[in-house]
């Protein structure tokens, strides 16, 4: 570390850069160069610049850090601090979002049946048991039998009906709509499957099928069954959950990019056909998990990937967007039909 308490190196913390007339600036134009939330910084602040050469798994060198830590200091002598720019860089972090808690609404949900598919895990658990603390009665599907009796097991499920069903397998879907009833107020089609990034010349007929069947038929088998019951009552709201894949070519392999451009395919179809007959039909986007945060600050290619420390836990994340598919699956969203709803912290805009 330097003698001159006003010098930054490498080894400087995250906070002592941040406290930094120029490092701070530095710092904070890094993240905002490609549009990250700039609340990541501050998951790492009391580690040092250096740790980021490891968190990056080597993508950021100690080289690039140190022509950072350069710049930084020669702002120091050569660019005074502008006081009227000084809002342009919050002396304290931005409220954390680990401070968010879901807002529930006891009885939103109460009298109504609502299935939920991809229960057992993820964004399909969140949004199964925020609908049962607002008194829905929930049909939770899922594959897996141990993940369906972990729900179960939790006290907010205890309006929940577990199906453990495969929806490609029609007797599995008849199962689901017989524990459901006819009487079904809302579905949301949550379960999916990813696929490893393969480019379209290696996708195998058995690859492409199963991503399909998981991610594309399964669910428009279910649809198919539920929204006569829905059409019948002249009322209910469907929400898909679709993907960044489904907007962009660049998060998933040809076969799961191709099954979400069609969930998202679906969900405007649906709701052109069905919402002049009292039908909701309407998706949300999640963001893929954030591992790194690319930036490009002054280097021939870019820094590289950098570490964004996940700024909300799994479980607080899933409930996050678990949040905008109830609000959409409940009375309040009325007047909200064919809607792709991004669900990601701003991670689309850019």
């Amino acid at each position: 570390m330097p003698a001159d308490p006003d010098q930054l190196s490498t080894e400087s913390l995250i906070s002592q850069w941040l406290e930094h007339p120029s490092g701070r600036a530095i710092l904070l134009d890094v993240l905002a160069r490609r549009g990250p939330d700039v609340r990541a910084i501050y998951a790492l602040q009391n580690l040092p610049l250096s740790s980021i050469v490891t968190l990056s798994r080597g993508n950021v060198t100690t080289e690039q850090l140190e022509l950072l830590a350069e710049a930084a200091n020669r702002g120091v002598t050569e660019t005074p601090p502008n006081p009227e720019l000084s809002h342009l860089f919050p002396s304290a972090p931005p409220p954390s979002p680990l401070n968010w808690k879901e807002g529930i609404i006891p009885g939103r949900f109460r009298g109504k049946t609502v299935i939920v598919t991809g229960a057992g895990s993820g964004i399909g658990r969140a949004v199964a048991l925020r609908l049962g603390r607002e008194d829905a009665h929930v049909i939770a599907v899922d594959l897996n039998t141990l993940r369906m009796e972990a729900l179960l097991e939790n006290p907010a499920a205890r309006g929940t009906t577990g199906v453990v069903a495969d929806l490609s397998r029609e007797e599995d879907i008849q199962r689901i709509i017989t524990a459901a009833g006819a009487d079904i107020d809302g579905l949301t089609l949550v379960g999916g499957l990813a696929d490893d990034m393969e480019p379209l010349h290696e996708v195998d007929d058995d690859l492409w099928e199963r991503i399909f069947r998981v991610n594309v038929t399964g669910p428009f088998r279910l649809s198919r069954r539920v929204i006569p019951l829905m059409l019948s009552r002249g009322t209910g709201a469907i929400v898909n959950l679709a993907s960044q894949a489904g907007l962009r070519g660049s998060i998933g392999g040809a076969a799961y990019t191709a099954a979400k451009h069609a969930v998202l395919g679906l969900t405007r179809s649906e709701a052109y056909t069905y919402t002049p007959r009292g039908l909701r039909i309407n998706a949300v986007v999640p963001m893929p998990t954030r591992n790194t945060l690319d930036s490009n600050y002054g280097f021939p290619g870019g820094l590289g990937p950098m570490p964004a420390a996940s700024l909300i836990p799994s479980d607080l994340e899933a409930a996050a967007v678990a949040a905008p598919v109830t609000y959409l699956l409940s009375d309040d969203a009325i007047a909200v039909t064919g809607a792709i709803l991004p669900a990601d912290e701003g991670w689309s805009v850019g």
